[in-house]
């Protein structure tokens, strides 16, 4: 990978950790959101784990994907799942 891209990596997921953390305090309950959402993205994880043995789709459990799911609930550990397929060819 090249300096820029991942200069450019860098800089859009700084963008959009801010992001989230900003509509959090916005919120006035920051330390609810964050457990939650937390919560949340982890149970995404492991629920499209235990899906994983009637569909056949998993995700490996590793810093990354926790953290996807920890940082962005939810929606990233779909966005995790959109990148697998993408990069392995299932699409």
């Amino acid at each position: 990978m090249s300096t820029f891209s991942s200069i450019l990596v860098i800089t859009v997921f700084t963008c959009a950790v801010l992001t989230v953390l900003i509509s959090m305090l916005k919120t006035g309950h920051f330390v609810k959101a964050v457990f939650l959402t937390c919560l949340q993205g982890v149970a995404a994880l492991f629920a499209v784990n235990a899906a994983g043995l009637l569909t056949g789709v998993t995700l490996s459990v590793n810093w990354y994907t926790l953290g996807a799911g920890a940082v962005f609930g939810t929606p990233g550990i779909i966005s995790v799942l959109l990148l697998d397929a993408i990069f392995s060819g299932a699409l």
